[in-house]
């Protein structure tokens, strides 16, 4: 079987889709519309809920993936969760987020807006090429055993090579982190193939669920990729109809469960994998033990936090800490608004000197810039917003935040369209590589996976600007070889 017609050809045949229709989903935002009427924050509720139902609009098409819609969606709940949260308290934004919420919010909004004028021209463009019945003559060609194997062979292989190198060779080790993206390329590609070709085995479920397990050994959410791979993939659909909707329904409380067992479970778990225990808090980044004892601490932990609950039902509906910590970690926008009680009443806007100093660090060798130091985001979120944060946390202004500081509001604005410019043009070279051509499904995952911390809002630039700079180097054209080789083997008629 040789490979289908180019992406490119089908792109003059068929233009984008028409947006999917939302059915008995219209129904919910209507009924969420209303009720936010009667909340602590009926008008940034109801522009939170306006933004999401255009971004539905302009990124989810019939039959075509959601890796569009997943880039949008994340910055959009970063900045509008705490809204819901607030609206929990019965508080408004204001007296939640240290006076200056709703201005945090307005700024961020129209930031967002910006990012999606810079980057949907191109988009729409572009993800015509990805017609439904060309999707599908993709898919076929892939062989599921095969795939799966290659995932597999990658997951232990890198993980085991992150483990000897470790913090001795930066260089090689951040060459180990951008090709164990890899994997996640191919994780994407099988999900989009199931979807695609409409099939689900035990054996594809219990790969999925393997994945989730081992993915708790990590300091951070990992397992939430499973959910972005699931989403891009068995999202695509021709309309919501009953089927879907109850899917939708099903993976939130399957995902939204483990959300919450992690937040409550996390600061226990880091501090055993990293044998932070003797001085009672996590002072490092570095997991120092085995992945066996590891998986059996967070089975431990997570016993014990399940059977807490189950013995203490009337504390858990009356103590609503967990839902309200979850909601506070996925929304973003304390630092921000704690920004602007410092800048520029306090401290004056920088001027450009953070975007200047991110673009150095992120894209001048330390060989040849040995002086540059040690990426401290916390010394930054110190600095701006006078709440001290441990150089060890993972915690960062943002780069909206950081925007704002360098240029102001306006300043915020225009970086932020040129921003998502980059995206789009990103997209676009991407879609143009010829090893990437020869299957659409791994145009589409590779594409995701190398914009998929473009597509955030509290990840800081230093971070931005580094991995899709090198995850775009890295997959774009340093892989290409190896991606011709896994289209090959992975190939039915192999």
């Amino acid at each position: 079987m040789g490979y289908p017609t180019t992406m490119l050809q089908i792109d003059t045949l068929n233009p984008l889709p028409r947006p999917v229709p939302l059915g008995a989903l219209n129904l919910v935002f209507l009924f969420v519309a209303l009720s936010t009427l009667f909340s602590s924050n009926p008008i940034t509720g109801l522009a939170a809920i306006l933004q999401l139902r255009l971004l539905l609009h302009f990124y989810w098409r019939k039959g075509l993936p959601l890796f569009g819609l997943l880039l949008m969606l994340m910055p959009w709940l970063e900045i509008s969760t705490n809204i819901l949260e607030a609206n929990f308290r019965g508080i408004s934004l204001n007296e939640m987020l240290h006076g200056t919420g709703d201005t945090a919010y307005w700024m961020a909004f129209a930031g967002l807006c910006c990012v999606h004028l810079g980057f949907y021209k191109e988009f729409k463009k572009n993800a015509s090429q990805f017609h439904p019945e060309s999707l599908r003559q993709f898919a076929i060609q892939l062989s599921l055993n095969r795939l799966m194997l290659i995932y597999a062979g990658l997951f232990f292989s890198t993980s085991l090579v992150s483990t000897i190198i470790g913090g001795r060779a930066s260089v090689f080790f951040q060459l180990t982190t951008y090709f164990n993206q890899i994997a996640s390329v191919i994780l994407v590609v099988i999900c989009l193939r199931q979807a695609v070709l409409k099939q689900n085995p035990k054996v594809y479920f219990a790969f999925l669920g393997a994945i989730i397990i081992l993915s708790f050994y990590s300091l951070f959410s990992n397992w939430k990729f499973v959910a972005y791979a699931i989403f891009i993939g068995h999202g695509i659909t021709q309309v919501v109809d009953r089927k879907l909707f109850s899917r939708i329904v099903f993976l939130l409380v399957i995902f939204g469960g483990l959300a919450i067992l992690w937040q409550s479970i996390k600061q226990d778990y880091r501090i055993f994998l990293t044998g932070s225990g003797e001085t009672g808090g996590l002072v490092s980044q570095s997991i120092v033990r085995g992945r066996q004892e590891s998986l059996a601490k967070f089975f431990e932990l997570s016993t014990g936090f399940l059977s807490a609950e189950s013995e203490a039902q009337p504390e858990v509906q009356s103590d609503n800490s967990a839902l309200y910590s979850n909601l506070r970690r996925v929304g973003y926008l304390e630092f921000f608004s704690m920004v602007l009680n410092e800048v520029p009443h306090k401290i004056p806007h920088e001027n450009g000197a953070l975007i200047k100093e991110s673009l150095s660090f992120a894209l001048v060798p330390r060989f040849l810039n040995p002086n540059k130091g040690v990426k401290d985001d916390g010394a930054k979120v110190t600095k701006y917003t006078g709440f001290f944060v441990m150089s060890s946390s993972s915690f960062s202004l943002g780069h909206y935040t950081e925007h704002f500081i360098d240029f102001g509001f306006l300043g915020l604005l225009i970086v932020l369209l040129i921003f998502g410019k980059i995206g789009g043009l990103i997209l676009i070279l991407l879609f143009k590589r010829q090893h990437l051509q020869k299957n659409a499904l791994f145009s589409i995952a590779t594409t995701y996976v190398v914009l998929m911390h473009w597509g955030s809002f509290q990840s800081d630039f230093t971070f931005i600007v580094g991995t899709l700079f090198f995850s775009f180097i890295c997959h774009g054209f340093v892989f290409a070889p190896l991606y011709s080789f896994i289209m090959k083997w992975t190939s039915n008629a192999t």
